[in-house]
């Protein structure tokens, strides 16, 4: 095998990992609304850990946070909009079938991330970062802001459109043992 092929192997492994998980879940999978604020609550614990040792804030990484944020928010509410959710009326469990625009717009991001790392690393993907490490921190930031944005407009999101349904299945139970 190539020496120029090995850093690529990495990605498209991930690549297909995903898309085989996705497509494993294709039938739904349950979730949980009253535990979505845990991923975003986890993040937020890493986020403030990042910052413990905070790289330089000047206006410019100010202004790229709030774009990074912004963009995670926006990519968040996207990506759980375009997923369909069910519940079983038994149970009342509800499912996440996420839609297979929200599938695209996953590996796009993937897609997306593995450019720009390629574009920040000089065109050679398994090698480190050419800037300065400063620098390299603050993108890191921007990557934890964006994720975080991302997740907690999801949760958010989730739990909006997952609410009615709930309210709609314990309404039909008190109605039922009401009769």
């Amino acid at each position: 095998m190539s020496k120029e092929l090995i850093p690529y192997i990495v990605p498209v492994l991930v690549l297909a990992l995903v898309s085989w998980r996705l497509y494993r879940n294709a039938g739904g999978r349950p979730i949980k609304p009253q535990m979505l604020w845990l991923r975003p609550a986890i993040l937020v614990v890493f986020l403030g850990l990042s910052f413990l040792h905070p790289p330089v804030i000047t206006p410019f990484s100010l202004a790229v946070f709030a774009v990074a944020a912004m963009l995670g928010i926006g990519f968040g509410y996207v990506l759980a909009s375009h997923q369909t959710l069910t519940i079983d009326q038994a149970t009342g469990t509800i499912t996440s079938k996420m839609s297979p625009v929200g599938i695209v717009l996953f590996l796009g991001l993937f897609a997306l991330r593995f450019a720009m790392r390629t574009a920040m690393t000089g065109g050679q993907p398994g090698q480190g970062a050419t800037h300065q490490s400063a620098t390299v921190l603050m993108y890191t930031e921007v990557g934890l802001i964006f994720v975080l944005g991302l997740v907690a407009a999801q949760a958010w999101e989730t739990w909006r459109r997952a609410k009615p349904l709930l309210d709609g299945h314990a309404a039909g139970k008190a109605q039922q043992s009401a009769e």
